[in-house]
């Protein structure tokens, strides 16, 4: 589930999502829930394209740089998404864990897993309920306002 709580920095309010997945916190020494949106650049960025995308969801344009195909609207925001954390939480160290057979003795046998790969099959998931989370935000704001 993505969560927004609201920080406010420097007089600017940044907006955190939440979305957990396991990671390895190398600190304490075990696997736990992290929040993909505790990376700066990702909360950020996911913020920018959200307020873009609301503006005019269907001229939404996601540009790959591997071709020159654009991809519009939801499936355009989905895509900008998907390639925001995986440039971010992709193949790095501190986002893997390894995941294998309880009893395997055999490290070969075990996967590596980043937190990209545990949000590639939800981004459509974590796309809905960031934009969801942001109109809420919104609306508590013209609340407040009133």
């Amino acid at each position: 589930m993505v969560l927004i709580n609201k920080n406010i920095q420097r007089g600017v309010i940044v907006i955190n999502f939440k979305y957990y997945v396991l990671n390895f916190n190398y600190n304490d020494q075990k696997v736990e829930n992290y929040n993909i949106f505790n990376n700066l650049i990702v909360n950020r960025r996911t913020e920018q394209i959200v307020k873009k995308y609301l503006r005019a969801p269907s001229k939404f344009k996601y540009q790959s740089f591997a071709s020159d195909k654009a991809i519009y609207g939801f499936e355009g925001f989905c895509q900008e998404l998907n390639s925001i954390i995986a440039g971010e939480e992709r193949g790095r160290f501190e986002y893997e864990i390894a995941v294998g057979y309880l009893l395997e003795n055999d490290h070969e046998k075990y996967e590596k897993w980043d937190c990209w790969m545990q949000c590639k099959p939800n981004i459509e998931i974590i796309a809905r309920e960031v934009i969801y989370q942001y109109k809420e935000y919104l609306k508590s704001q013209r609340r407040i306002k009133k």
